[in-house]
């Protein structure tokens, strides 16, 4: 099988089955779905804000959601964007020629069992212009403009999570992305 297989096949909750890697992977996947307008932007609650995946696929955004210039990338994630067993929120985006910045963030909620845990997914390079310069300045600069982003981004979510699902403290907090994505997590952590 593969990762479609797995999204298709897996309908046990994390409590049941816990959070490995093909999860992160899916999630880190994820990370490219544009999400602006469709799920509740970053900072914008005094508290983590997450949405269902399952209700964000009845919307049939899909056109706004998956727009890489792939129809065959578009058709993959909309595939293991119906993995049920998440929530997702706090979608951040951000991309200017000026700063020469391509950012975007999302925090998915996989806390439907025990212990409750966020995950905080990095999109790595777009097909903008702008993102493959800030992927070629990373090899000058550091901190580039997304790594500080994502800083910000980390440190807004550990500091509006406490107390978040049903835990008494805070959630685990595991950071991820696919390629600059993973950059970004690693930066931020």
């Amino acid at each position: 099988g593969n990762v479609v297989d797995y999204v298709r096949r897996e309908f046990h909750g994390f409590a049941e089955l816990p959070f490995g890697d093909v999860d992160s992977l899916v999630l880190a996947e994820l990370s490219y779905m544009r999400l602006s307008g469709l799920v509740p932007a970053f900072g914008e609650a005094k508290s983590v804000a997450t949405v269902s995946i399952r209700e964000l696929l009845r919307a049939e955004s899909y056109d706004e959601m998956f727009v890489s210039n792939s129809s065959d990338m578009n058709d993959y994630r909309l595939r293991i964007a119906a993995i049920p067993r998440v929530r997702v929120g706090e979608y951040a985006e951000r991309l200017s020629e000026r700063d020469q910045q391509q950012f975007a963030a999302m925090t998915f909620d996989v806390g439907c069992g025990s212990p409750d845990l966020l995950y905080i997914a990095f999109r790595g390079t777009d097909g903008t212009l702008v993102g493959w310069k800030e992927d070629f300045n990373m090899a000058v600069r550091c901190p580039v403009p997304s790594q500080e982003s994502a800083y910000r981004y980390v440190d807004s979510i550990l500091d509006r999570s406490e107390g978040f699902l049903s835990s008494e403290g805070s959630p685990a907090i595991m950071l991820g992305g696919h390629s600059k994505g993973g950059n970004m997590a690693v930066y931020a952590a």
